[in-house]
């Protein structure tokens, strides 16, 4: 609704005549009849005019620019239709004279013609003066050259009041010839403030449109499985670029000595190889919708007419332009065809492709009609096109935002997930094995490396949990392991796996810090019995080993199940030293290794025991009771 509430500013950007304007003197613009066109009561202060209307002719002769055409024809021809023969035959291809006696008032100004593009080459007399031309027109198909730029030509002083158009032209390569557009007269600031005005309009336009598709390649760059957005992206700058090729102004100012042969078989290219990429889009976009076969057999067409326009005559090309412009409706068919089954499924942005592409076709069959029946309408394609575009970058833009919002939504899954997984597998576990992430880690990855090794074991475990049901047991285990598994994290260690009731941990540092957390252990126990006490509840006992060397940290397991492990001798004597406690009857036990490698020894008390010998190992290990910290030194002075 809003699309067809903003139409008619639209078509009054776009430039076309008397579209919203209020009614005016330059809404009534007088016509040419008979070769003749007055304007001596036409102020020029309200503006150009077009010089429409009917001009006389002459077939296959370059008249003197004194002299009138013989034939009326009708300017602008529509649609560049073939000029008509002497016989009432028509054809394309010729040569020819052109003219028009403009009668002005007595006190006529300097005036300036604004001449469009002229099929295909044109020499412009005025009172018998040559005041410009494109190309090189000629009588002789051989010697012509056709070139392919508007003018803008100032006019001599009218003494008399009257000035002779003689217009000179000649095709023999495009199927459309002539004049095609209006040409417009009136004072020169005049017609430079339109040539600048519509310069100004088309640059706009297109660099929208090709900015739309340079922004649109840049998200493809950048997931290049998004092929829907590489089709709109090179869709939008090759509009953009026939547009340019078409301008008044921006391609033929970059490139004035292009030729035309170069010209208009880059501008058929661009205005076919558009229909393909729609395809190709549409194929993409709606997959489940599309008919591949009818998609590749319409992909093939215009695949194939593209090659014949780069490698057959210009006049063989432009001769298949109508079967080509019912290719491109049956392109339309087939689009809202696809389409309306995206609708009825209830696609994402279906709606508005549907408005967007019944604009685009809409304008297309007009413009195809006015072509064949002569209907002096103005061409509306270009509105028809930038609703499109912006129809179809909605879509795009409407599934890129589900799929960022999807994305967003998978991300803080998985953020979740890793959380989540970090407590089956530590963080720091991920760090040894130089992973970012669990998702990297493969079977078989290992690490080696020098840890301080920790083992506590619930004493008497069994008996204490004869008196408890199932559910109890696990309350017990998680309320214990809650207590104590945070003072080892407290300590910069981490906790490598728990063991029914017990604990081994890491401490990647200080060896001083797995002492630390043991004797922290041992004070927080204290509380802890305290509040099973006052809750009706036996005290319990632990026991800690802790050793130090050096260790291999890896995953183990199958493809479909994989567990992360420590293999390590420095383990087994850890693991040996927690059961040393039940015989010694003592909580915490150190080997002596560890405390030949603390950093600040002194920091604790420990008493030698006894040297005792883990199994498969034939050197004995040097246990130590672990007595506490070392009190602070006292004062000097008391």
């Amino acid at each position: 609704m809003r699309l067809i509430v903003l139409l008619p500013f639209m078509l009054s950007v776009a430039g076309l005549p008397c579209a919203g304007e209020p009614a005016s003197s330059k809404c009534r613009a007088p016509r040419a009849t008979a070769g003749t066109l007055d304007l001596r009561g036409w102020d020029f202060a309200d503006g150009g005019l077009p010089l429409d209307g009917t001009w006389l002719w002459s077939r296959g002769v370059f008249l003197p620019p004194d002299r009138k055409g013989e034939l009326p024809m009708e300017i602008p021809l529509s649609a560049r239709f073939p000029v008509a023969g002497t016989t009432g035959k028509t054809t394309p291809y010729g040569a020819g004279t052109l003219s028009l006696e403009i009668l002005l008032p007595q006190s006529a100004p300097q005036l300036a013609l604004r001449v469009p593009l002229i099929w295909t080459a044109y020499e412009l007399y005025a009172n018998g003066e040559k005041i410009g031309g494109m190309g090189r027109p000629s009588l002789d198909p051989a010697s012509a050259l056709p070139t392919y730029r508007p003018a803008l030509l100032l006019l001599p002083p009218a003494s008399d009041g009257r000035i002779l158009l003689s217009l000179r032209f000649s095709n023999y390569h495009d199927l459309f010839a002539g004049v095609g557009y209006s040409i417009r007269m009136g004072y020169l600031a005049a017609m430079m403030a339109e040539r600048e005005h519509a310069a100004l309009f088309e640059s706009l336009t297109f660099g929208a449109i090709a900015l739309i598709g340079l922004y649109h390649f840049g998200f493809f760059a950048f997931r290049p499985k998004n092929r829907p957005v590489l089709w709109f992206s090179i869709f939008c700058v090759l509009i953009a670029l026939r547009g340019t090729l078409y301008s008044e102004l921006i391609f033929l100012d970059w490139v004035p000595d292009a030729s035309w042969f170069f010209i208009i078989r880059s501008v058929y290219l661009c205005t076919f190889l558009p229909p393909l990429l729609f395809i190709l889009f549409i194929a993409d976009l709606y997959p489940a919708r599309a008919v591949r076969g009818v998609a590749l057999a319409m992909s093939a067409a215009f695949g194939a007419y593209g090659l014949v326009i780069v490698l057959a005559p210009v006049a063989f090309f432009t001769s298949l332009l109508l079967p080509f412009q019912a290719l491109i409706v049956a392109v339309g068919i087939y689009a809202t065809f696809v389409i309306v089954r995206a609708l009825a499924a209830r696609e994402d942005g279906a709606a508005i492709f549907v408005v967007g592409t019944g604009i685009f076709l809409l304008t297309i069959v007009l413009d195809i009609i006015k072509t064949s029946l002569f209907w002096r309408i103005p061409s509306v394609v270009p509105v028809g096109m930038i609703t499109f575009i912006i129809a179809q970058a909605f879509v795009l833009a409407m599934q890129f935002s589900k799929s960022f919002a999807t994305s967003e939504r998978y991300a803080e899954t998985l953020a979740r997930i890793n959380v989540s997984l970090e407590r089956f597998i530590p963080r720091e576990f991920l760090g040894f094995l130089k992973k970012e992430n669990i998702v990297e880690i493969e079977l078989g990855d290992w690490t080696e490396c020098r840890m301080s090794i920790f083992f506590l074991d619930i004493r008497n475990f069994t008996s204490l949990s004869e008196n408890m049901s199932p559910r109890d047991n696990f309350r017990f285990i998680n309320s214990f392991l809650g207590t104590f598994g945070p003072i080892i994290r407290a300590r910069d260690g981490f906790v490598d796996k728990y063991i029914g009731d017990g604990i081994m941990a890491l401490f990647p540092g200080d060896p001083d810090d797995a002492l630390h957390a043991s004797i922290d252990m041992r004070e927080r126990l204290i509380d802890y019995n305290s509040g099973r006490a006052r809750g009706g509840y036996d005290p319990i006992r632990f026991g800690i080993g802790i050793h130090e060397g050096p260790l291999m940290l890896g995953t183990i397991g199958e493809n479909k199940r994989m567990d992360s492990t420590v293999i390590s001798d420095a383990v087994n004597a850890a693991s040996r030293l927690e059961g040393l406690t039940k015989k010694y009857s003592t909580d915490i036990l150190v080997s002596g290794d560890i405390l030949h490698s603390l950093t600040k020894p002194n920091d604790f008390e420990s008493r030698f025991l006894a040297e005792e010998f883990v199994k498969g190992k034939t050197k004995a290990v040097q246990v130590f009771e672990l007595i506490g910290r070392s009190p602070p030194l006292s004062s000097p002075l008391g």
